[in-house]
This record gives structure tokens, C-alpha cells and sequence, in this order.
């Protein structure tokens, strides 16, 4: 798809609204009220929204108008074995590919997750803050966005960090992560950090593979009790600036290279 700021600010815009929880499940779309919030005319917007229609994010219904999808549990399954049967491949890609700064960013990465597993057994809660889960979610997505960058194949890494995205805005809302979670969040990061930084690709592969599928029965089993228990609070998600611009990015391809000045030989110097 050609690019088009207008749109991709639009887009940007409503999956941000999206991820905060500001546009539930249920809600109707309004191009107007959109188009005045960002500043822009309506058809750019009335574009944004026709791209995550066909994302599976927002539906027409017929004398209604465009809302947010309410996900059925199969919307969920689905995209977590999708996850499941890609992103141990890309895990088992970028073992060894991995630079000084890529293994930097992920340990911080991790440590992130164990300081909040810490402050909640320090203050012997058995849930995060709010800001605190927004931290995890954020630092949960980083991480595997890190790795996805240095399996190196584009069309793979736009798959999944799609597929990543609409878990979060389809998982995220009403769902709690209890100690026990988080710290086998952050034992799962750490070991895969290690396998990664030792180069045993088939290790990191089984690790991500079981990760997962560990969070995909996580998210299931809370879908269960959700639908017996109904709550329409809503957590959002603290993305890091950058992200979905980065999540474009990879959509467009590689930028082409520009012509590196060659350094100045130095003169010879007169005997």
C-alpha cells in the first residue's frame, strides 16, 4: 500500500485509542469526531478505518455503522497459534544475530519485568498497578519486537507484530497478571535472552514455542471466566513512542540506502 502520512496518522491515531481501551468493544466509530481530534479531513480517516476493518480490528454492521469488534474466543486462539507456529522460528533466527546493543535492550528488558515481580512480592500484593501492568505490557511487546527485528525476514516480522498487536488490543482489556504469571514471564525472557546470546538457535525456538503457548492459555482461560463474570474496565497499554511507527516501517520495506561520504585521504606531507 502506497503511502499516505495522512492515513497513517489516522491509522496511528485510532490503534492508539484502540490500545488504550478509549474505544472499547461495542463502540461506534465516528469519522467526523475523528477527523476533528486529529486535525484532518474525514477521508483520510475514513481510510484508517477501512484498514483495520480489513485487519480483522473493526466491523460494519449494516444501519449501525463501523464498531469495534467484539473478539470471540476463536479470534484469540487464532491469533495465538499463529504466534505459536511463526515466532519460535524468528526466535530461532536472531540467535547469534543479535548485536552488543540488541542484547543490552533486552536484558534491560527483562529486568523491567523482574523489578515489578519484585515490587509486588516486597508489597506482598498479589496483582501490578495499573501502571505497573502498562510497564509490563510494554516491556513484553519490546522484547519480542527486538527479536523479531534480527530474524531479519520482513514479511515474517510484519506477520507476527501484527498478530502481536491485535492479541494486545484483543487480550488486554479486564485481563490481570498475578505474580505467578509474571515471574514465569520473566523467566521465559531471561532464558530465552541466554539462549539467544549463546547462539543455540533450536534452545531459543522451544522456549518461545512453550512461552506462548503458556500465554495463550493464560489469555483463554481468562476469556472463560470473563464471559461468566462480564467486566468492561479496560488496561491500557503504555507503547513505547515509535512503535507503530517502526510496526509501518517494516510494512513499506527496507528504506533505500543513501550514498555514505567517503572519508577525506590525508595529504602527503612534505619531506
Amino acid at each position: 500500500m502506497p503511502t499516505n502520512p495522512l492515513r497513517d496518522q489516522a491509522y496511528k491515531h485510532i490503534h492508539g485509542k484502540l490500545l488504550a481501551g478509549d474505544l472499547p468493544a461495542g463502540q461506534v466509530l465516528s469519522e467526523l469526531s475523528l477527523a476533528r481530534e486529529i486535525g484532518i479531513s474525514r477521508t483520510p480517516v475514513r481510510e484508517a478505518i477501512q484498514r483495520l476493518e480489513h485487519e480483522g480490528v473493526l466491523e460494519q454492521v449494516p444501519r449501525f455503522g463501523t464498531i469495534v469488534r467484539r473478539p470471540e474466543r476463536r479470534d484469540l486462539a487464532d491469533l495465538y497459534e499463529l504466534r505459536e507456529a511463526l515466532e519460535p522460528y524468528a526466535a530461532a533466527q536472531a540467535a547469534g544475530r543479535l548485536g552488543a546493543q540488541d542484547l543490552a535492550t533486552l536484558a534491560k528488558l527483562c529486568d523491567e519485568i523482574g523489578a515489578i515481580a519484585a515490587a509486588l512480592k516486597k508489597a506482598a500484593r498479589p496483582v501490578p498497578t495499573a501502571a505497573e501492568l502498562q510497564r509490563l505490557l510494554s516491556a513484553d511487546l519490546c522484547f519480542h519486537m527486538v527479536l523479531l527485528r534480527a530474524s531479519g525476514n520482513r514479511r515474517l516480522i510484519k506477520i507476527i507484530a501484527d498478530s502481536q498487536m491485535l492479541t494486545r488490543i484483543f487480550g488486554t482489556p479486564r485481563q490481570e497478571h498475578d505474580l505467578a504469571v509474571i515471574e514465569r514471564t520473566h523467566r521465559y525472557h531471561c532464558e530465552i535472552l541466554n539462549a539467544v546470546k549463546l547462539r543455540r538457535g533450536e534452545r531459543a525456538r522451544q522456549l518461545m514455542a512453550e512461552h506462548i503457548h503458556a500465554s495463550m492459555r493464560e489469555a483463554l482461560d481468562h476469556f472463560d471466566r470473563a464471559q461468566s463474570t462480564p467486566d468492561t474496565r479496560s488496561i491500557p497499554l503504555g507503547l513505547p513512542d515509535g512503535l507503530l511507527e517502526d510496526l509501518q516501517r517494516l510494512e513499506r520495506g527496507p528504506a533505500q540506502s543513501q550514498p555514505q561520504p567517503q572519508p577525506r585521504k590525508p595529504r602527503a606531507r612534505k619531506a
